[in-house]
Order: C-alpha cells, then structure tokens, then sequence
C-alpha cells in the first residue's frame, strides 16, 4: 500500500513541475487565444461587410467570408501550438493526415459534414435569401445561409436553425422558387340552380380579385354531386407579394366575394338536413 502511494506522490509531483515549467507558455497562450479572437471578431465584421457590399451574390460573399474567418482560427490555433512548445506535434498532423483531414478531424465529424452540404448549397442553390421553404413542417423564410447552417424565420417569427446536411439529405418545398402559388377551396350549392351560370359568375368574379396572377386564369370544376347539391372547387394562383407569410388574408377576400355575389343573384345553398330516427319503446 505505501509503495502505491508512494507511486501516486512521485506521479503527482512530477506533474505539478511539468504545470510549473509549462505555465509561462500556458500563460502566453491564453492570451495569444483571448486577442486572437478579438482580432478575428473585428475582421468578421469588416471582410463581411466589404464582401457582401461589393459583391452581386450576397449569399457566396457571406458564404466565403464564413471560411476565410474558419481559416484564421485554424491559424490561431496553429500558432497556439507553437506557443505551448507544440510545433513539431503540429508538423506531424499535417505531414501524415494533411490539413484538409485535420480541419475535418478537428471541426468533428457533423460540422464537416454541414460545411461540405455548404458548399454544395453555394453552387446548386435550391433557394435564395428571402425565400420561403419547408423542412419536415417547419415553414419560413431563410434570413441567413452560414456554412455549418441555414436560418429561416417562420410565420410565428421564431428563428428556426436546420444543418445544411439536412437541407441536402431531406425533401423541402421552396415555395417561392417562381413566386407562384396556387389555392383552392369547395363550395356547396343547390342542384336546383343553373351550374353553368354558377359557374361562370363564379369564375368572372375570382378573376376580378386584385393581387392574383392575372398570367394563370382561376378554374372552377365541379369535384361532386350527391343528394340534390353540386360541390364545386375553385382554384386560383397568387404571388407572395414579398409577405412573410403565406398569404391567408387573400384566400378571405376570395371566398368572402364569391359568397357575397352568390347571394346579390339569389343563388341556392343546399339545406341542412339531418336525419332522425325514432325509435319506439315497447
């Protein structure tokens, strides 16, 4: 037992004059660590500024500012090493596995993986800033593309961050990749009436709606007829008009204006019927 102790005390003492001998270079350190990343906050905000101002690509600008700022702090933990006497260590990572394997190592396995999806993003660019997409439910508008992540702002306004990775490996609906949009709703009406008028009223007065694509004519078609009524289904096409919703308002003054010239010409709704039973009790 006092020669394990013995053992841990010898153990202990040499690790302590090791902490003593390396503190200078620990210290030296820190402080290399703490005005290196002070240096590179400043320089974020200036190369991005000066990127994204001169350049017509705002998203790449923003894009290749993101890596030039991951490249300074792969610099500064370069230097780090050097400081704490690492340098040679520093040497053999690069010369066995490359830089571009110890970024990769170094950033783990999943941020690697986000900045590859990046990149792919960049050059195939399923959307751009302002666009309105959806990802498993989740429905907003992108405000930032980054290199690990992409941030939309959903219609409840809550900021909503999805890695890149899941943009690339999962299905998402772009909404505004040509600012159409297409709506519909049904619509019930007596069979007693003339269709074919109902349907031409009903067509005459979607299409006099203001804010919907004159360059896609509404359709209106009959989806069913059962039990004395005719249901019709009325579909019609629309831009976002740089909304940051789905424009719901609009569907409103759609429907709310077919109602209301079906009821200015008389235009019959089936009853509501309900069938009862009666049961009698011996």
């Amino acid at each position: 037992m006092e020669k394990v102790i013995e053992s841990f005390r010898t153990s202990f003492e040499a690790l302590y004059l090791d902490i003593i001998d390396l503190m200078p270079n620990l210290l030296v350190s820190l402080f290399v660590l703490v005005v290196g990343i002070v240096i590179i906050r400043s320089l974020k905000s200036v190369v991005v500024n000066r990127l994204v101002s001169r350049s017509k690509d705002p998203v790449g600008a923003r894009f290749l500012a993101d890596i030039l700022i991951f490249i300074f702090f792969i610099i500064l933990v370069f230097i780090i090493f050097r400081t704490l006497g690492l340098s040679a260590l520093t040497q053999t990572i690069i010369g066995a596995a490359g830089i571009t394997t110890f970024i990769i190592g170094f950033a783990l396995k999943d941020i690697g993986e986000n900045f590859l999806a990046g990149i792919v993003m960049i050059f195939d660019r399923p959307f751009e800033m302002g666009d309105l997409i959806e990802i498993e439910g989740r429905i907003g508008r992108v405000i930032r593309i980054s290199i690990r992540e992409t941030t939309i702002k959903t219609v409840d306004g809550k900021d909503v961050y999805i890695p890149n990775s899941d943009i690339i490996k999962k299905h998402f609906i772009n909404y505004t990749i040509d600012d159409q949009l297409r709506e519909s709703f049904d619509i019930s009406i007596s069979n007693s009436n003339d269709i074919r008028q109902v349907i031409e009223i009903i067509y005459e007065v979607v299409a006099a709606v203001p804010h919907l694509l004159k360059t896609q004519k509404p359709t209106v078609t009959i989806k069913n007829f059962e039990g004395g009524t005719v249901q019709l289904s009325i579909t019609y096409w629309y831009s976002l008009l740089g909304a940051q919703r789905r424009n719901a308002l609009l569907k409103n003054e759609v429907m709310l204006a077919v109602i209301e010239k079906m009821k200015e010409d008389s235009i019959g709704f089936p009853n509501d019927v309900q069938d009862i039973n009666i049961f009698k009790k011996d």
